[in-house]
């Protein structure tokens, strides 16, 4: 009897396998130009994702993103935010700029990664992001950061060069499931 019952359940188990994944991307870095003082601006990055993300054939259980925003200037208070975006015009080398009238016609679909944040001169903040649109970016080639820039305050006398905040390090943490597809028709009702 335990062998018939065994031999019943050992294609149900079969055919509900699948092996969960740890997987992160190689880090990556975005440098966004700040083009403005005390007005917003928007500048639009594009960035490719690393092949490992296209695959597919997994379901997503979970996506979260780390990175560090550096701020280089010796001088200038940078209050910035950044948005998230599955369109944009921005290729990796070619940003585009948006003035504070006329942000990016898509920019209020982007999902917000960064709330709106004053970052300090010569100062590093590591950042986690933890976002429904990360997992909708897995597949695609290019995502779209969307990053609201512009100085705020002076806090020293001196080079305030280079005007620019630095996305560094960002990696892409994401826990996946691969399901064992086909176990089933072998094992199934009309297979074994």
């Amino acid at each position: 009897m335990r062998r018939a019952l065994f031999a019943l359940l050992c294609p149900l188990l079969l055919s509900a396998c699948s092996a969960e994944l740890a997987v992160d991307t190689p880090p990556q870095t975005a440098v966004i130009p700040v083009t403005s003082a005390l007005r917003p601006v928007y500048v639009e990055v594009a960035v490719d994702m690393p092949a490992e993300t296209q695959d597919l054939s997994v379901n997503v259980k979970q996506i979260t993103a780390d990175l560090t925003v550096f701020n280089p200037s010796r001088a200038f208070v940078l209050r910035s935010s950044a948005r998230l975006s599955l369109m944009g015009t921005a290729t990796p080398s070619q940003p585009v700029v948006y003035s504070d009238n006329n942000p990016p016609p898509y920019y209020a679909t982007a999902e917000e990664l960064l709330p709106q944040r004053d970052f300090p001169p010569n100062s590093r903040t590591p950042v986690n992001v933890n976002s429904p649109t990360l997992a909708r970016a897995i597949g695609k080639a290019r995502i779209w950061i969307i990053v609201s820039n512009t100085v705020v305050q002076t806090q020293a006398i001196g080079d305030p060069l280079p005007l620019e905040l630095r996305l560094e390090d960002i990696v892409l943490h994401a826990l996946v499931e691969k399901p064992f597809d086909g176990l089933e028709g072998a094992l199934g009702p009309s297979g074994l």
